[in-house]
């Protein structure tokens, strides 16, 4: 972004450029960011350039990983999930076909290899994404969700992207059916938390178990 930013610069005479900063400079401090609890998250890191550009690499994780004293690791990365709190993909060779997520602020001390490996074919991190609500990722939980909204909140729900892959369909009492397929009960428990009684989760039944009881009829506002 930098380099694009000085590459505009220096298109635009000393009297324009000039102007431009200025009302940059108006337009940022004009800017605020929501406050968010949440862990800090490093923007940049080598396991985050591991990912981008040349054919894929190896990487070799530190331990200081999870704070512990293990040996190194060799994963393969596949990409990576961005969001609140992002996720390095990666499989390690050690342990067959299987992805795992590494989160990004616990990688401090991952180094790239001179060892290249070839991504698993028809491999999709956007496919791969879907298949979680959030970040979390059980094929023991990849099952249909379904929920329902009350009529009195159907409308402000169709506003939501649930999932990328997510259908809606309007009940003749007013209510909303949102259906996807996705893992990650616990953070779809956080987020339903915040719907109050104004959301029922019909599907699947160890989700609808987790949240019974939880529902507050008191919340002043949908979210």
């Amino acid at each position: 972004m930098e380099g694009t930013r000085n590459g505009l610069m220096l298109r635009l005479s000393a009297r324009d450029a000039k102007r431009a900063e200025t009302d940059a400079e108006a337009v940022l401090d004009a800017l605020g960011q929501v406050t968010r609890p949440g862990a800090p998250c490093a923007t940049e890191s080598e396991g985050r350039r591991c990912c981008h550009g040349g054919a894929p690499r190896t990487v070799s994780f530190g331990n200081r990983y999870s704070g512990r004293s293990d040996q190194p690791r060799i994963i393969e990365p596949y990409g990576l999930l961005l969001g609140p709190r992002s996720y390095l993909i990666a499989k390690p060779p050690d342990r067959g076909a299987e992805l795992l997520n590494f989160r990004m602020d616990r990688i401090q001390s991952a180094k790239c290899l001179d060892e290249w490996f070839v991504l698993e074919d028809g491999f999709s991190i956007e496919d791969y994404a879907a298949q979680a609500f959030g970040a979390y990722h059980d094929p023991d939980q990849l099952k249909e969700v379904i929920w329902r909204f009350k009529p009195e909140a159907a409308e402000r729900a169709s506003e939501f992207r649930f999932h990328p892959k997510q259908t809606l369909q309007y009940q003749a009492d007013g209510s909303l059916i949102v259906r996807f397929t996705a893992a990650g009960w616990l953070e779809m428990s956080w987020f339903l938390y915040e719907w109050g009684d104004a959301v029922e989760v019909i599907d699947p039944p160890e989700l609808r178990d987790f949240v019974q009881g939880y529902q507050r009829a008191d919340f002043p506002s949908l979210p």
